[in-house]
């Protein structure tokens, strides 16, 4: 069993990137304490490679629930089997969906979702989440620390 963060998100789609920043930006420091980082952007099947039975996870993903950008949404893996069950996701194939309903792997853990507020077109993260990143980077980290072993 091993903790794991796995970011998620489409890099030329604005905000949705934002998973894999912060995966990126804690990657380092996370490792050090033993935790395993993945970037995965949309390829679910690359993690879902990197997932063994036992694993805890820490996905961090994009989150558009109307909250103010840069709001942490945290739910348990568990607790997704019915608002994932009709979801859509614009990483082709849910990893979140697989996991939590199709019984891939026996995981636990937790999705980190990071409020967004503008997925359209393009490269770079709206001001608001640039100028948040590192609060936002902040509490996702004591977040999976808080949750460490």
């Amino acid at each position: 069993m091993k903790s794991k963060v796995i970011g998620i998100g489409n890099r030329i789609m604005s905000d949705d990137a934002i998973g894999n920043l912060i995966a990126e930006e804690l990657k380092e420091v996370l490792e050090k304490l033993g935790v395993e980082v993945i970037v995965g952007e949309t390829d679910i099947e690359y993690c879902l490679s990197c997932i063994e039975d036992g694993d805890v996870l820490f996905i961090i993903d994009a989150t558009l629930y109307g909250l103010e950008p840069g709001t942490l949404t945290i739910l348990e893996l568990e607790s997704c089997k019915e608002d994932y069950d009709k979801g859509y996701s614009q990483h082709q194939l849910s990893l979140i969906k697989l996991l939590s309903n199709c019984s891939v792997k026996k995981v636990s853990g937790y999705i980190v979702g990071i409020e967004v507020s503008n997925v359209g077109f393009g490269v770079e993260i709206s001001e608001i989440l640039k100028n948040n990143f590192n609060e936002i980077k902040q509490r996702v980290y004591d977040f999976i620390t808080s949750k460490g072993e």
